[in-house]
């Protein structure tokens, strides 16, 4: 079994990814990384030479290869819920964990993490908060149909978080 940590960026996928895989004794990746290095671009420069469309075509791909493996903690890219095949792929071969924040805590830590501008390319020319609440009430229902458990990452650090999910993760299973 995998467990997919799913959610808008910046609510904590790959913080709360390696100290889940820690805590359960499982391998923890990182979408997003395996993708820049296979590509060896960042995630902005790819989009923007390739567009959206090929990116989440690669997204995808990287997934189900992922989804063949067993035991794996996987921090995947916000936008996975897209495709059904992902959901897919996620629900056969684990759980998916949706990391839920506010509009406000996304924007705030967007702006405090260096790796916002290459790996977190605009959707848009609207200015970042409104693109956020925009996603979200895209993406919402998505999550929503995708997750097994859903969890708050406002006002809580990364050990809480993961010691509520392991207690979630085991009842579930």
């Amino acid at each position: 079994m995998n467990i997919y940590l799913i959610g808008y960026r910046c609510t904590g996928k790959t913080s709360v990814g390696r100290c889940l895989a820690d805590c359960l004794d499982m391998a923890f990746t990182d979408a997003d990384e395996i993708f820049e290095h296979q590509n060896k671009t960042s995630i902005s420069d790819f989009v923007v030479q390739n567009g959206w469309e090929a990116f989440r075509s690669t997204e995808a791909q990287i997934l189900a290869d992922l989804s063949w493996q067993t035991g794996l903690v996987v921090a995947t890219g916000g936008g996975v819920v897209l495709r059904q095949q992902n959901v897919s792929a996620m629900q056969k071969s684990g759980i998916a964990v949706w990391l839920t924040a506010r509009p406000e805590t996304i924007v705030s830590r967007m702006q405090a993490d260096p790796a916002t501008g290459s790996r977190r390319p605009a959707f848009g020319s609207d200015p970042v908060f409104q693109e956020v609440i925009k996603t979200l009430d895209q993406r919402t229902p998505l999550y929503k149909n995708a997750c097994w458990i859903e969890i708050s990452t406002d006002d809580k650090d990364t050990d809480r978080i993961c010691h509520d999910l392991v207690s979630r993760i085991k009842i579930r299973s």
